[in-house]
């Protein structure tokens, strides 16, 4: 099979945080990749494109979104158990804070589970849609933690010879849990 992950720049913080110029988190925290078109990440379109690309190319996904962008990708794609689309929740057990009242504690992440990999048999483990686990302290905001990555694999029924792609490198921590897994 053929599965990607994809933790893209998230809808209308793009540019703030991988942009010419951008700030970071304004906290001190190390700005993210520098990306000269980071502003195309700020159009709910790109986010729709994407899903419409990973549909046509692999065969089971997860992408992970901020809770303001979840309604965007709904649009483009409807959750149902025939079709293997699923929404897991990162509760993230720190907070970020930030000006808003409320605080953030978690991040959707919409998967896409490959045909002949949705129902449970005796031999694999069940997997809850939902993670705990904190953001990784690597001065790098969007960080994924190593918790995270193993836990999309399973959501995404990973089997040893599958092919998983890391669509965007960001801090670099999927790809090397990636690596230290023997996937890549």
């Amino acid at each position: 099979m053929k599965l990607a992950i994809a933790d893209p720049p998230y809808l209308g913080r793009a540019k703030r945080w991988y942009g010419a110029g951008g700030c970071g988190d304004g906290y001190g925290t190390n700005q993210a990749d520098n990306h000269p078109e980071a502003d195309l990440w700020d159009n709910p379109k790109t986010h729709q494109e994407l899903v419409n690309n990973l549909l046509l190319n692999y065969d089971g996904f997860a992408i992970a979104m901020s809770a303001h962008s979840l309604s965007t990708y709904l649009e483009t794609i409807k959750t149902d158990s025939r079709n293997g689309i699923r929404i897991g929740i990162w509760h993230k057990k720190s907070a970020i804070t930030s000006g808003s009242r409320i605080t953030n504690n978690y991040e959707p992440v919409l998967i896409k589970v490959p045909d002949g990999r949705r129902g449970w048999k005796s031999d694999c483990a069940r997997v809850s849609d939902v993670l705990v686990a904190n953001t990784p302290r690597v001065g790098f905001r969007g960080a994924k933690p190593v918790e995270w990555t193993k836990w999309v694999l399973d959501l995404m029924g990973y089997s040893d010879g599958d092919l998983v792609d890391d669509l965007f490198k960001g801090s670099g921590l999927v790809t090397d849990t990636l690596d230290e897994l023997g996937i890549l």
